[in-house]
């Protein structure tokens, strides 16, 4: 027996050996053969600094493992080390357990060339050895024996499968025969870095690390956490419980200052600009069961502060802070709750240029650059001709029945705009016009899809002017609303660039009120707007200016003012919104300009009614007035008591040219009635006798018969005529109340002024300015 034990001892002594031997030389051969084949087995060169196992701890271990590009020299993936314990102690009960996994330090470089990335070679050379194996033993299992075994091997699994999926209560995980166990599962000082080489952008995700207490493939709760560090700034971190039998699920992730510069060469590609800056923080729960994952409750908050985006001009669009809460979203139920909204800081501008805008600008995409063909270590890929493609036609599919969408039902429980800034720069007029609204907030409460709200608008102006807005609006009806508008205390000065171009006359004081009740209804707008303007006072036109329309701003202000300095007139509009010639600012400088023409052309009937005008014809043969004339030119001369300092010039305006005909023929016929009555000299009944009387044949007798004095001579009588009636006319406004010799003058039109003169022969009154 001693002999027996001594035999068996010795055989378990070299068993014993000859495993430990198997253990620790086998490693080596694995790793020697992995390096030596690793070509053949995948298409790349690989290293492995180490293998070991341990038998008594149940552990692999393998160390400074290198993955190399197609160049063998750059390496894409790698990791320090990778370690794995098995729990042997869980085979007893049908389990399998791995009590520790862990990887050290893994490094991974994915490069990507528009649809082709640097293992793209790695997945086509794996795919055509599957491929060239699977042709084989197809070839060899073409015994009709083995077919039919298969095929019903294949319906008989089919059917299980069936019949598993419509039992009830089966859940899209269906339960495996053992548990499945792992724990202490850790990804430690990880480094990815992906670079995009169509936009050329570089992201890199350094010192992450990879933490899940135990996984299970059970019907126990799997836990899992992720913590990313980003190389360009800030952090993720990704929490996770499922169970997966059940399909139970809860997902916290936090994102926490994510760098915005980092999607930058994404945004290149649709906008251009100079630069972006800002981060991002995310705090989003989701919970609910993979069944049913529409059906998930989602709750948390987004945030993003220190925006600024840079223009290619070098200004900059930003915002400090923006915040939303979420408190419930339901994509199954089309229902989403926001508790908040908050945008703190926000600033923004608008440049108006001859033919574009900065906006237009910032949304035209630079032209694509091109590729480095050093970039990415030399790592180059040509995309595939798709034109060489041939895919085989499916059928289309028959389109499912879907169930109605559910109304959106949409909350907003808080929105909130504070301390927003908005410049607007006007470059398309001479010298360009800039103007901020600054302390712009936006304030609203409980604002939902189908329902009426309230929103109030506030904002400061240059100078002290403020503005507040109030509306009703309906989210689901955006052509339908309500709107009141306060604007208090406006310099006018601001505004005095436009005042140039489109009068020629500068603004230097002034300050202008609005109040505006708007009501839109599908479209159709009616409003009304109160203007009041204190103290607008306007300097002089530069003898240069060139402005787009001819308005007589002194003449008219002067006149629109009372006797306090102050000018209110109403603006109705009406029209649709939709018509392309609709215009709220062209109808309301319009209504403005036309105003200011009619004031200037007709002072007389602006200040004295429809019945007085501002000007009256007059006979060129006429020595003296009609008692209606001589009242018109008298309530003339009462703007002169009205507004003292001011002066007034009445202006006899015809062409002797022009007149020269019908002057004629009046002078034959009082020299008929002269010859017929035998006068010297007419009374003002004969001259009026004379020039009504009939055109006989005994005045055409007498006309062939006399002799007519030459042009030049009956243009020398018009003009006589015209400066006796000037005369007759300044003596008798001379004695009416608040004339005097130096604020009025009585005159005719000189050759320029007379220029565009038709046949009409009048006195026109004009007003001037101190």
């Amino acid at each position: 027996m001693k002999k027996a034990f001594r035999i068996l001892g010795i055989i378990l002594a070299v068993l014993i050996l000859l495993v430990i031997a198997a253990c620790f030389f086998a490693p080596k051969i694995a790793r020697g053969y992995i390096e030596e084949h690793s070509k053949e087995l995948i298409g790349r060169k690989m290293e492995i600094g180490n293998i070991s196992f341990n038998p008594f701890r149940f552990t692999v271990t393998i160390d400074d493992f290198v993955l190399y590009e197609n160049d063998d020299v750059t390496r894409f993936a790698a990791f320090h080390q990778f370690f794995v314990n098995a729990d042997p102690s869980c085979l007893f009960v049908g389990d399998i357990c791995l009590s520790e996994l862990k990887i050290d330090s893994p490094y991974a470089r994915v490069i990507q060339n528009g649809e082709v990335f640097n293992f793209t070679d790695m997945l086509e050379f794996l795919a055509a050895r599957d491929s060239s194996q699977t042709d084989s033993l197809e070839a060899a299992a073409m015994d009709s024996s083995a077919v039919d075994s298969l095929a019903n091997s294949q319906m008989d699994s089919t059917k299980i499968a069936q019949d598993s999926a419509t039992a009830p209560g089966a859940s899209q995980v269906n339960a495996l025969p053992f548990g499945i166990s792992i724990k202490k599962i850790a990804i430690l000082s990880g480094n990815v870095i992906y670079v995009d080489q169509t936009v050329n952008s570089d992201i890199e995700i350094k010192d992450f690390s990879v933490k899940v207490p135990e996984v299970y493939f059970s019907n126990k709760n799997t836990s899992a956490g992720v913590k990313l560090e980003f190389a360009s700034g800030g952090s993720l971190g990704v929490s996770a419980d499922y169970n997966m039998q059940k399909g139970n699920f809860a997902l916290n992730v936090k994102l926490s200052d994510f760098a915005i510069g980092a999607v930058k060469p994404y945004l290149e590609s649709a906008l251009n600009f100079q630069d972006l800056s800002g981060k991002v923080s995310v705090d989003i729960s989701v919970s609910g069961n993979v069944d049913d994952v529409l059906a998930s409750a989602v709750n948390g908050t987004v945030s993003v502060d220190d925006v600024v985006l840079t223009e290619s001009s070098g200004k900059t669009l930003g915002v400090d802070h923006i915040g939303v809460g979420i408190a419930e979203a339901n994509l199954n139920e089309n229902r989403f709750v926001i508790d908040s909204v908050l945008v703190r800081g926000a600033f923004a501008h608008f440049d108006m240029n001859k033919n574009s805008n900065n906006l237009q600008v910032l949304l035209t995409p630079k032209k694509a650059a091109p590729a480095d063909s050093n970039a990415a270590q030399d790592f180059q890929v040509k995309a595939k001709d798709d034109s060489t493609k041939t895919e085989k036609a499916t059928p289309a599919a028959e389109p499912k029945k879907t169930e109605a969408a559910k109304p959106l039902d949409a909350l907003l429980k808080q929105l909130s705009f504070s301390d927003t800034k908005f410049t607007l720069n006007d470059n398309t007029i001479p010298g360009g016009f800039s103007y901020t609204v600054s302390g712009i907030s936006v304030d609203a409460a409980n604002v939902a899809f189908e329902k009426q709200t309230t929103v109030r608008v506030r904002a400061t102006l240059p100078h002290g002017g403020s503005v507040k807005v109030s509306a009703k609006i309906k989210p689901s009806d955006l052509n339908s609303l309500q709107a009141n508008i306060d604007v208090k205390n406006v310099s006018m000065k601001d505004f005095s660039k436009y005042s140039e171009h489109y009068t020629g006359y500068p603004l230097v004081a002034g300050s202008l009120g609005l109040a505006s009740d708007n009501v839109i209804q599908n479209n159709e707008i009616d409003s009304r707007h109160n203007i009041d303007i204190y103290n607008l006072t306007v300097g002089d036109k530069p003898d240069n200016a060139k402005p787009e329309y001819s308005v007589p701003m002194k003449v008219a202000l002067y006149i629109l003012k009372d006797k306090d300095g102050k000018i209110e007139f109403d603006i109705p509009i009406k029209g649709n919104l939709n018509d392309p010639e609709f215009s709220y600012g062209k109808i309301i400088w319009q209504t403005v300009r036309n105003l200011l023409v009619k004031v200037a052309l007709s002072p007389a009937k602006f200040l004295f009614g429809s019945s007085t005008p501002s000007e009256f014809e007059i006979d060129v043969a006429a020595n003296d007035f009609t008692s209606e004339q001589y009242g018109i030119a008298k309530k003339w001369t009462e703007i002169l008591a009205q507004k003292p300092g001011a002066s007034m010039t009445i202006l006899q305006n015809f062409d002797p040219k022009k007149q020269l005909e019908s002057f004629a023929l009046k002078m034959e016929k009082l020299a008929f009635y002269k010859a017929t009555n035998g006068k010297e000299n007419l009374t003002p009944v004969e001259r009026k006798a004379a020039l009504e009387a009939e055109e006989d044949d005994a005045f055409k007798q007498f006309v062939a018969s006399w002799q007519r004095p030459s042009d030049e001579a009956l243009i020398a009588q018009i003009n006589a005529l015209a400066e006796e009636r000037n005369a007759k006319l300044l003596k008798a406004l001379q004695a009416q109340t608040g004339v005097t010799a130096k604020n009025l003058q009585v005159r005719s039109a000189t050759a320029a002024e007379r220029s565009n003169t038709g046949k009409k022969s009048v006195f026109r009154m004009a007003v001037e300015l101190p």
